[in-house]
């Protein structure tokens, strides 16, 4: 059989390079636990921010989405810093995986935040307990990854949704964190099985519910933009008769988080809903909204939350729209 010299060069640089990123990953565990959290914290943001500028199709699109999406909210001279500040706070997404590797386990999770707030975690145990099935909606906010880990350690037993990473070395290794406090991760290509299985036994699943839905999905408003949402969230309430509880994770400082928990929804809520789908789904689209207001230095702004012709139609109203960028957002 030929060999293809051009293919297996091609699969040794890729080698290469998925091997210095865990390098650069190790490395950076070291120098983290030697410095501690203050400077790395410090020394990823300048990085960040540096990035950032020099990131021009990313900038440029999550300046417009977020400009979109906050007019009325926000002063337009805020726009900048505040989706600048969100790409630091995804980066810091990395630095806080690499310092809860070391810092963060069943002794140490209330210290840091890590505490979900009464009355609704003794709610949430107390329903578990009973098999009362529940659904656990977060976004792209805060450091989301770390959701997984709190909820376990807080004694709540989910199924989580996640997307596995490219590098397999890293994914394993957020995989590893993720899944410290207990709770079960679920990869998305199986997700409604497993899912579907979880609510069925009367456990809980915990998901991001802030995707495009494209064509399929039903027509809602998130953050006063008009965009299409999944309908699985509210069919599987709806079917499963499970309670909704809307939540996110914010940081507060140098490894210092808080988990919120915006609304309940209640599986007697919607039964005299004339479209129980429709009201479960624009009620937690509310909540999250609600969530995000509050603070948008933490929500994702790259993320094409209402699809990539809205994302376009955002950086044509901001100016002039270069082709690297409307070649960025319509992938």
């Amino acid at each position: 059989m030929p060999v293809n010299h051009g293919d297996s060069g091609a699969k040794w640089w890729v080698r290469a390079v998925l091997w210095l990123n865990d390098l650069h990953r190790r490395m950076l565990g070291v120098w983290f636990s030697i410095l501690g959290p203050r400077v790395a914290y410090a020394v990823t943001g300048l990085l960040a921010r540096l990035l950032y500028r020099l990131l021009t199709p990313l900038r440029q699109l999550s300046e417009a989405q977020c400009a979109a999406a906050l007019a009325g909210l926000i002063p337009a001279s805020a726009v900048t810093r505040v989706a600048e500040r969100a790409f630091v706070h995804r980066v810091w997404d990395l630095t806080d995986l690499v310092l809860a590797d070391r810092l963060l386990h069943a002794g140490t999770y209330e210290r840091y935040g890590g505490l979900v707030p009464e009355p609704h975690l003794a709610r949430m145990l107390a329903l578990q307990r009973r098999g009362q099935p529940v659904i656990l909606l977060s976004s792209y906010y805060g450091p989301f990854d770390l959701l997984p880990v709190f909820l376990g350690f807080n004694g709540i037993r989910a199924a989580a949704v996640y997307r596995r990473h490219a590098n397999a070395a890293f994914d394993a290794y957020r995989r590893r964190i993720r899944a410290r406090g207990g709770c079960e991760l679920v990869e998305v290509e199986r997700g409604a099985d497993r899912l579907a299985a979880a609510l069925q036994a009367g456990g809980s699943i915990a998901l991001v519910a802030d995707h495009y839905a494209d064509r399929r999905g039903m027509e809602a408003t998130f953050l006063g933009l008009p965009t299409r949402v999944m309908r699985s969230v509210g069919l599987f309430a709806w079917r499963y008769e499970a309670d909704v509880v809307v939540a996110g994770i914010r940081r507060l400082g140098t490894f210092q988080f808080e988990i919120i928990v915006e609304d309940v929804i209640d599986h007697t809520d919607w039964r005299d809903e004339e479209d129980s789908v429709a009201y479960i789904t624009n009620r937690y689209l509310r909540g999250l909204e609600r969530i995000i207001v509050r603070d948008p230095t933490q929500y994702l702004w790259a993320h094409t939350r209402w699809g990539h012709e809205a994302a376009l139609r955002a950086l044509r109203a901001s100016g002039p729209v270069p082709g690297a960028a409307a070649g960025n957002a319509g992938k």
